[in-house]
């Protein structure tokens, strides 16, 4: 017999016992749900920190749309080294520039030690960045140092104030 009421009342037409377990669901289920809401929220609005802000702008160096068709450069973080990268020929030249030295490296074949000047230094590289390049070319720095090699061959060279050779 019902009393009008609501649909659980008392419970008495299901042999005494009240219903409750739809009850009690609901709020376990609104507070789970809130909670991931809740966290959700503070991990989109935290703040990006500087690891991260430079991260983002570290990877926009040689990699905007339209980029493989135009000559990039950047430097090490020190700035005492200076690259370029051009797609045709496909090949990354960078130079020390307190002592002049220089080297290409293309594709096929080994570093070549070049006269080089870049009057730009383009833009600042992250601290151990790496960046890829077409035809399995790749660079990557410390605060002083400059390695460009290419990824499957032998030809590589280490730009540096002490130490600098190719191979």
């Amino acid at each position: 017999m019902r009393t009008g009421a609501g649909r659980f009342d008392s419970g008495r037409e299901r042999g005494g016992r009240a219903d409750t377990s739809r009850r009690a669901a609901a709020p376990c289920g609104l507070g789970a749900a809130l909670a991931v809401v809740a966290t959700l929220a503070s991990v989109s609005l935290a703040a990006p920190g500087p690891s991260s802000a430079r991260a983002a702008g570290a990877g926009a160096i040689c990699s905007a749309p339209g980029s493989a068709k135009v000559p990039c450069r950047f430097s090490t973080p020190s700035g005492n080294i200076r690259c370029i990268w051009t797609p045709k020929p496909n090949n990354v030249a960078c130079v020390l520039r307190s002592t002049g030295r220089a080297y290409r490296l293309r594709p096929s074949g080994k570093a070549k030690a070049i006269k080089l000047t870049l009057a730009r230094p383009g833009k600042t590289l992250a601290l151990n960045q790496q960046i890829v390049f077409p035809g399995s070319l790749s660079c990557r720095d410390t605060k002083r140092t400059m390695i460009c090699n290419q990824d499957f061959a032998t030809g590589a060279f280490t730009l540096a104030a002490k130490g600098s050779h190719s191979s």
